[in-house]
């Protein structure tokens, strides 16, 4: 008597285990030393482990799984589904696998046109990069800033090989074109810096030559004191346009120039202070003599203010030099009483301009010719012709009073 526990399959009394699909049984195998219902669970596993298969298959197609991966999995389901010794609904799966197949042509065209979009996109980057690396390459080697320059050549090449290991496949001749490109400039770039700096470097040792004749130089002037300085400010502007070394030694040989540099103008600095100690009473007498003198703002005689400054003067310059710090005090009051003397010089002149004077006693003459006459018409005229006579009189009188003054 035959045993069914499920409407796919049934054990019959010999063990024999079948699968229904449509109206008919298949045979599947059989499991002669279990229970019916260990069998029927044996061969339903094995359909379990098909229709995991089926699952994975949907997901991945979903998941946008690469198509030729998808076409091998369905073609395996399918093969495994034509007469599987297991038992549960076969014919649903062979369904569920036939959607994945057919769904398959379109999904290939997705992607295709995705993969295109894909490339079109790599493409772009890396020419992108190899645009960038040829611009930089294209400049002056002597202008580039080669640090700088060194970190976006390595930056470009690590965006590279990121692309090329986790960007899509590109098709090989444009792939190759461009890659050679960029190896290409790449490799100059290299060797432009080598050469640039192996020229540098060249620099750096004359510049350390001509330099440390500087330094020996400078050092030897210390002993000179102040007196030094001029032949060390010569030397400072030599230092100037001689060749750079390379930066650190640049920084090291300068210190030492300024060092002797220094050494001289403490020197100065020292005595200038010794000079300003002696100097401060040649400040203390010229300040008393400026006090002395100071009545000379108040002069309003032009001679008698240019006798009191030239005597100013000659007292003046007997006395010694005054502190630096003082010195622009000092000339300031000096320069006071001599622009007061010359305005007061300047303002004579004017006044005694004997060409001026000669236009005006002429303009005088006229002016008293004039009032004669008015005078005399005057005493002749009645009403409103007396009258603008009489106005025109006193104009020319006040024109006189000025002409005279």
């Amino acid at each position: 008597m035959e045993t069914s526990t499920e409407p796919f399959g049934r054990v019959d009394p010999g063990g024999i285990v079948s699968v229904r699909e449509s109206d008919q049984w298949r045979p599947v195998g059989s499991f002669p030393d279990g229970t019916p219902e260990e069998a029927l669970a044996y061969f339903q596993r094995k359909f379990a482990d098909l229709a995991a298969g089926v699952v994975l298959a949907e997901q991945r197609l979903k998941a946008q799984a690469p198509i030729k991966d998808l076409r091998a999995q369905v073609k395996r389901l399918t093969e495994d589904l034509v007469a599987p010794a297991a038992v549960g609904n076969l014919a649903a799966l062979r369904t569920r696998v036939q959607a994945i197949a057919d769904a398959l042509p379109a999904r290939e065209e997705e992607q295709k046109a995705a993969t295109e979009a894909e490339v079109t996109e790599g493409l772009a980057l890396r020419t992108d990069l190899v645009e960038q690396i040829e611009k930089l390459g294209g400049q002056d080697p002597a202008k580039i800033r080669w640090k700088q320059a060194s970190e976006t050549v390595t930056a470009l090449f690590e965006a590279w090989q990121n692309h090329q290991q986790t960007g899509p496949r590109l098709p090989k001749k444009e792939a190759d074109e461009l890659w050679n490109r960029f190896r290409r400039q790449r490799t100059q770039l290299e060797r432009a810096r080598r050469a640039h700096f192996a020229q540098l470097d060249g620099q750096s040792k004359e510049a350390k030559t001509i330099k440390r004749d500087f330094i020996a130089q400078a050092e030897a002037l210390v002993a000179r004191g102040a007196a030094g300085i001029p032949a060390y400010r010569a030397l400072l502007e030599k230092w100037k346009t001689a060749p750079r070394a390379s930066r650190s030694t640049e920084d090291a040989l300068w210190a030492q120039f300024k060092a002797a540099g220094d050494a001289l103008y403490a020197e100065k600095a020292e005595q200038d202070k010794k000079d300003d100690e002696v100097d401060s009473v040649n400040f203390e007498k010229k300040t008393a003599l400026l006090e002395e003198f100071k009545d000379i703002l108040s002069i309003t005689d032009r001679a008698r203010g240019s006798e009191r400054l030239r005597a100013f003067h000659t007292r003046f310059a007997a006395l010694g030099p005054v502190p630096k710090k003082n010195i622009r005090a000092i000339d300031d009051q000096v320069k006071k009483l001599d622009v007061y003397v010359k305005t007061l010089n300047e303002e004579f002149w004017v006044k005694n301009d004997p060409e001026k004077k000669a236009r005006s006693s002429s303009m005088a003459d006229q002016l008293k010719d004039g009032i004669a006459k008015l005078e005399s018409q005057i005493a002749g005229a009645t009403g409103a012709e007396k009258d603008s006579l009489v106005a025109e009189l006193e104009t020319k009188r006040s024109w006189l009073a000025v002409v005279d003054a």
